[in-house]
């Protein structure tokens, strides 16, 4: 039995370990603090998103800040020109963040994503915003990674 736990154990940290390959650059988290990004089905860098699929992307960040809101914003960065992606529910308070985030605490801030079948085979950076305000707020949390998106 007690073999059987451990192995459970094991292949348990395994998949979690594979979820976690998620490569990143922080890109200005300003009263935020990344500290780790996993990626449904991304064992990889660059993730490759298969078209006709949904991903879960998971941001743990811990906040400096107080605030009631967090809104994402998400694009996609190709020859250096920023594409705004429209997300199917921008308010992290709305997905699962638990609002007001106090200052000082880890959250986990999680998006489903439809990679549409219409989207052409490509390779670019996402970037994602998490700001404490509707527009114009403070980051959160700021990030950019490579993907490739497949037929």
């Amino acid at each position: 039995c007690v073999v059987r736990m451990k192995i459970i154990i094991f292949l348990t940290a395994v998949f979690v370990l594979a979820e976690c390959a998620v490569v990143f650059k922080d890109c200005g988290s300003k009263v935020g603090k990344i500290t780790g990004i996993a990626v449904s089905g991304c064992s990889d860098s660059p993730c490759n998103l298969v078209k006709g699929k949904n991903y879960t992307v998971n941001v743990t960040f811990t906040t400096m800040e107080a605030t009631d809101s967090a809104y994402a914003y998400v694009y996609g960065i190709l020859d250096g020109v920023s594409v705004p992606f429209p997300l199917p529910q921008p308010d992290g308070c709305m997905s699962n963040l638990k609002c007001p985030l106090k200052s000082n605490q880890t959250y986990v801030y999680s998006a489903t994503l439809p990679v549409l079948s219409l989207y052409p085979d490509v390779k670019l950076v996402v970037k994602w915003e998490l700001q404490d305000a509707k527009s114009g707020g403070n980051d959160l949390f700021c990030f950019e990674t490579p993907i490739s998106v497949t037929g």
